[in-house]
């Protein structure tokens, strides 16, 4: 039973409501995750802020000087970051 371009909405759906009794659980999630997915891309865009817009400008202006860090850079820092908020908590 293949898909037929020609179907109407209805149609549509009980075609792929009998298909779903025959899918396994994961077959199932699958479905579910893409449907979902779909759902988010139609979901309209929200205007940025101005603070928002602002900081785009300025990551631009960044990149553009060359003012960026390696991996290893930025893992260096979350780990000096973390390591001050770890001092920062008293021990139990």
């Amino acid at each position: 039973m293949g898909y037929h371009a020609g179907m109407t909405k209805m149609e549509t759906i009980a075609k792929i409501s009998a298909e779903l009794a025959h899918l396994d659980e994961d077959g199932l999630q699958d479905v579910a995750g893409y449907i979902e997915s779909l759902q988010i891309a139609a979901m309209p865009l929200r205007q940025l802020s101005e603070r928002e817009l602002g900081l785009l400008a300025q990551s631009k202006a960044d990149f553009a000087a060359g003012r960026t860090l390696t991996l290893e850079e930025v893992k260096s820092r979350l780990d000096e970051k973390f390591g001050q908020i770890d001092d920062a908590i008293p021990a139990a």
